[in-house]
């Protein structure tokens, strides 16, 4: 009888023993699901973002294309431009019809020095379109490879412009070239981005974002909503996110410049897609 009494709690010691350690495996394998699951939310692409994007509106019957210009309710008709246009005559582009400019400021080289370069028709085209009544805004080549290089750029932004009125952004312009961003991670472009709009905010102005279509699908715009949208994708507006700016040409022809040049759309409020 002590045999078999003896047997049978032991038998109970070995159960409870056996379901304790099945329970703290089951507290472990919880807690290795629960860190795994942490980590492929941090790694989530864009698309995935939990932010919603406000969706594109536009009617897209009332875009009118007339002479390689389109035309939209209520936006207004831009140019951008950079050293490539040469020398411009600022009264003449305002008087075909141009309401604002957004000049390039600066630009990133792509070697792998990646120098800081300021535009060397900034200072005359600001000054030019300026004079000619034209709203402003500035966009700075980047080709930032980590959330300091932006930072620098943002920096070298600030002291080109010295203070200097802007009626519409600064925006981002980070484009992927054969040289030093090549195969950069798309993803970590929002980080750039923000890092430069963050500083340039500081100061006072207005920021933006630059994009190509495919390069918008990749960003994850969530985290940019702050600033404003400028879609680059030519000849129709297809991005299925609502864009403040369009650049739906690279060929177009203004009066006072004598080579082609990028046209725009400006969506006023109330009237952007």
């Amino acid at each position: 009888m002590w045999y078999n009494m003896r047997n049978c709690v032991s038998g109970r010691i070995v159960r409870k023993g056996e379901a304790a350690l099945k329970k703290l495996a089951l507290v472990l394998l919880a807690a290795v699901l629960l860190l795994l699951f942490a980590a492929c939310e941090g790694e989530k692409t864009p698309a995935e973002t939990a932010i919603p994007i406000p969706a594109d509106t536009a009617d897209h019957d009332a875009f009118v294309l007339d002479d390689g210009v389109i035309t939209y309710p209520g936006a207004l008709q831009g140019i951008d431009v950079s050293e490539h246009q040469g020398e411009i005559d600022w009264q003449k582009v305002a008087a075909d019809g141009i309401d604002f400019a957004i000049l390039r400021v600066g630009y990133r080289g792509t070697g792998r020095e990646g120098k800081l370069m300021p535009d060397p028709r900034f200072e005359e085209n600001y000054a030019g379109a300026t004079e000619a009544g034209l709203s402003v805004g500035v966009y700075f080549y980047s080709q930032a490879i980590s959330v300091s290089e932006a930072e620098e750029e943002a920096a070298f932004v600030l002291g080109l412009l010295r203070g200097r009125s802007l009626q519409l952004p600064v925006f981002f312009d980070w484009e992927e070239s054969s040289g030093r961003t090549s195969g950069s991670s798309k993803s970590a472009v929002s980080g750039y981005a923000l890092a430069f709009s963050d500083l340039v905010k500081e100061e006072g102005y207005e920021t933006g974002t630059y994009f190509y279509a495919s390069l918008g699908f990749r960003l994850d715009l969530g985290r940019l909503l702050e600033g404003s949208f400028w879609l680059s994708q030519p000849d129709e507006l297809t991005f299925p996110y609502a864009v403040q700016f369009w650049q739906y040409s690279f060929e177009g022809r203004v009066d006072g410049i004598d080579t082609v040049v990028d046209r725009d759309l400006m969506y006023q409020k109330g009237d952007r897609p």
